[in-house]
């Protein structure tokens, strides 16, 4: 029989962090299909929960909704993926190594599988909020964990920002007032604003817009990929010299195509079954997508007789296949693939800030809650308004550059999380129960060998992406240390530090 204190404690490794537990041992199982309180023994009096997210009357403290299942984190993956990359990319990779481009989506497939194994391993370990910053934190330290932390706003945050400027690029293309500088802006601002009310308004209203948006894009890609296989050209494919670095280089790029399947593993605490859930969700994303990118770029290597001048590979080659409506249909459809990968860009980003909050290594009023739509509404308005204003002053290419390289170092932070695992000392302690993952030398081949491949891709990023990753190091670090100078700081941990051994 067990013992009646374990029973206590288990349910409180779903929504609390280690040092949380000793001073919160009466809280009881609490369903996971409606908003959830917690008693935390605050006065009646009290609006705030002593972690200071928002807190109901009486000292409650309000928790995130859990309505992620599994097939609306696969929608949100796959909508998060699929965006951008795979309108534009197919003529950037072209240019650099043509035809063998084909091989390197196979390569890049095989790397950002390497990833998502990483990730499916650490996820299956915790069940609370958090993502790489929470995994890497627990291996290596607060410290370390901060950085990941920040560099996964930031390369949301630019992803967010550069996907709202392609949005405008492309609508541009549809409608002539668009490609104006004021139209542009216009644009931008418009279409951050509804991505803004969407993710504030709460986590089923986003997912829900994931589905659709998940739908319309994948649909047409399909239909393409099977189209176009009756208009190929042989010589298309002959294979053109090249050198090493440029294949390198055309990986990294369809790295960054593939990437956006990490944000799965944040939002833990709004999953119904987070520890079986995301893990699933992170490979059947990464296998879905890898299915339907390879033929796509076959379609559009064999359609087109020069791929790599196309501004829009994709539109170019829905003019072949279905005549001018086709080419309008496509360019709308990348407009609206843009709109949905920055929408989830902006869920991954906030559910970070939420997380970091609680560990007091950003401003404890980032990770409030709104009483009524229990997400983190302040988070969201920062990061969506930093983003629109990236987005009307940088260009696509910049602004894309930048994710990529921070999303290079998250990516190898989580493997090298994965091969140590987590330390006693961390302040991080994964949920109960047996993870998901092989032992032993299987478990560290996977993640030792996407690391290696990790780093000789680092290999391929310019002088501008490199200056663009060591600032925002330079930036987290100094946010770092001034929050841990800071007496507010100093105060809340050691009342935590207190509040912790008390029995």
């Amino acid at each position: 029989m067990r013992d009646p204190g374990q029973l206590e404690r288990r349910p409180l490794h779903r929504h609390l962090h280690l040092r949380q537990v000793a001073r919160a041992l009466r809280v009881r199982d609490l369903p996971q299909d409606r908003a959830r309180v917690s008693d935390r023994g605050a006065p009646a009096a009290s609006r705030r929960g002593p972690d200071g997210r928002a807190a109901a009357p009486g000292g409650q403290r309000i928790e995130p909704l859990r309505h992620l299942g599994r097939f609306r984190l696969v929608a949100i993956g796959i909508n998060s993926v699929i965006g951008g990359g795979i309108f534009i990319l197919p003529a950037e990779v072209a240019g650099l190594i043509g035809p063998t481009s084909i091989v390197a989506y196979v390569v890049a497939g095989v790397v950002v599988i390497g990833v998502g194994l990483a990730l499916a391993s650490l996820a299956s370990r915790y069940e609370t909020s958090g993502g790489p910053y929470l995994y890497v934190r627990g291996a290596f330290g607060e410290f370390a964990g901060f950085q990941t932390g920040w560099l996964f706003c930031l390369a949301r945050l630019t992803a967010m920002a550069g996907l709202v400027n392609g949005f405008a690029r492309y609508l541009g293309a549809l409608l002539p007032w668009a490609a104006d500088p004021i139209g542009r802006a216009a644009a931008i601002i418009a279409c951050s604003a509804v991505i803004i009310s969407i993710n504030m308004i709460g986590i089923r209203q986003t997912s829900g817009a994931s589905n659709l948006f998940a739908v319309a894009k994948v649909l047409p890609l399909i239909i393409l990929a099977i189209g176009g296989l009756f208009f190929l050209h042989a010589e298309n494919f002959t294979p053109q010299s090249f050198e090493g670095m440029s294949f390198l280089r055309a990986v990294l790029l369809l790295i960054f195509a593939f990437s956006g399947f990490e944000i799965l593993t944040v939002p833990a605490e709004e999953s119904h079954r987070p520890r079986r859930d995301i893990p699933f969700a992170v490979i059947a994303t990464i296998l879905t997508v890898c299915a339907i990118y390879l033929p796509v770029h076959l379609v559009a290597t064999g359609m087109l007789h020069d791929l790599a001048s196309e501004q829009a590979p994709l539109a170019a080659a829905a003019l072949i296949l279905a005549g001018p409506i086709g080419r309008y249909a496509m360019t709308f459809i990348a407009a609206t693939s843009m709109a949905g990968c920055a929408l989830i860009s902006l869920v991954g980003g906030t559910r970070l800030m939420y997380s970091m909050s609680s560990a007091r290594q950003i401003p404890r009023f980032m990770g409030s809650l709104h009483a009524g739509w229990r997400t983190p509404v302040r988070a969201t308005l920062l990061m969506g308004v930093i983003g629109t204003a990236l987005a009307i002053t940088s260009v696509y290419s910049t602004l894309a550059a930048i994710s990529a390289g921070t999303r290079l170092l998250v990516y190898l932070a989580c493997c090298l999380a994965c091969l140590r695992g987590p330390r006693s000392a961390s302040g991080v302690a994964p949920s109960a129960g047996r993870a998901v993952e092989p032992s032993g030398a299987r478990r560290r081949m996977i993640p030792a060998l996407t690391a290696i491949a990790i780093m000789a891709l680092l290999c391929a990023l310019k002088g501008e992406e490199i200056a663009g990753g060591l600032a925002g190091i330079a930036i987290g670090t100094v946010l770092y240390f001034g929050m841990m100078l800071s007496p507010g700081a100093r105060r809340g941990r050691a009342a935590e530090a207190v509040g912790g051994t008390t029995p």
